[in-house]
């Protein structure tokens, strides 16, 4: 795990890819047994998000938790030690806070905890996410299934998952859906950039020709 401010040695596209098709953010039952202070909270989740975002990004900071917490966001943590409930919440604000405002974070916490316990809600928002990156840089997906709701299989690449009976999801399922596969698709917006996946189509136009003002 690199140190806190050192710079990760930059990916490229297909090392990038590779990263996504085997992708697995920690479910539930892999989270830390034991509570975490603040700096092994950060470090945690800095190791796992990290390749996902920009090397320069804030992704979490001992500020940004102690906001959450003012705001009702996450539980208070009891003697200054954070459980798996907080590791599980973080990691999932982290990857939302990038599309969504926090207090329709709040309230899609809110509405997934209302109607599921915080280790199904989280170990499938985890499954959604990653197989919603898939889609999109590998054009497959690897689990066959969203928790109770089978997958679709992909024929090449696509822009949000494909599920069986989705016309049964609740309410609830469908937000989550929906939320992770922003949340996926603004990775994949930022990656094509910052590993230049689109090629030559920002290249400064050439001198020669018409210029287009002809068109």
């Amino acid at each position: 795990m690199p140190k806190k401010h050192e710079q990760i040695p930059p990916m490229g596209e297909h090392e990038f890819v590779e990263l996504i098709r085997t992708l697995h953010l920690p479910r539930y039952a892999e989270l830390p047994p034991i509570d975490l202070y603040m700096d092994q909270l950060l470090t945690y989740v800095e190791e796992h998000l990290r390749p996902l975002v920009s090397a320069d990004e804030k992704l979490l900071t001992s500020s940004m938790v102690n906001n959450y917490v003012k705001q009702h966001v996450i539980p208070t943590p009891q003697r200054k030690r954070y459980t798996r409930d907080h590791i599980a919440y973080l990691i999932a604000i982290c990857l939302l806070k990038r599309t969504f405002s926090i207090s329709d974070i709040k309230r899609l916490l809110e509405a997934q905890a209302a109607t599921h316990d915080a280790n199904r809600a989280y170990d499938f928002f985890c499954t959604t996410i990653e197989e919603s990156l898939r889609v999109l840089f590998c054009g497959t997906v690897k689990s066959d299934s969203l928790g109770s709701w089978a997958l679709e299989r992909s024929e090449g690449f696509a822009f949000a998952l494909k599920v069986a009976d989705a016309a049964n999801l609740t309410p609830e399922r469908r937000m989550a859906i929906s939320a992770a596969t922003c949340a996926a698709n603004k990775i994949y917006v930022e990656k094509c950039f910052e590993l230049s996946i689109l090629g030559g189509a920002f290249a400064q136009p050439s001198d020669e020709g018409n210029g287009g003002d002809d068109d």
